[in-house]
């Protein structure tokens, strides 16, 4: 995506989704930088209301200027092509957000 990216216009995402020197080791995409990833994403779950996590909620649309994602749908049953990206992330969550 555009915006999730450093060279990105508009509005500052709070993760960026491309390879990029997170621990500032010089180095952009190595082990360092994944490890800091994770911990970046897996700081916008909710373990305690997971419904509510940021992760879900702003790709689905809420409080989210890019609208909602493809795949992302919400209200659509569990198993509709419409939320399919949407239960990864949820069963991902669901794991317990491993690496």
């Amino acid at each position: 995506t555009v915006c999730h990216s450093p060279t990105g216009t508009g509005a500052r995402p709070p993760v960026y989704y491309t390879n990029d020197d997170r621990n500032g080791d010089g180095v952009a995409g190595d082990a360092g930088d994944d490890e800091w990833f994770h911990a970046e994403v897996r700081s916008r779950v909710n373990f305690t209301d997971i419904a509510a996590s940021p992760l879900l909620r702003k790709p689905s649309g809420f409080h989210h200027s890019g609208g909602r994602v493809v795949g992302f749908d919400s209200t659509a049953a569990p198993g509709d092509p419409a939320r399919s990206t949407y239960d990864l992330f949820l069963n991902w969550i669901l794991a317990g957000a491993p690496k």
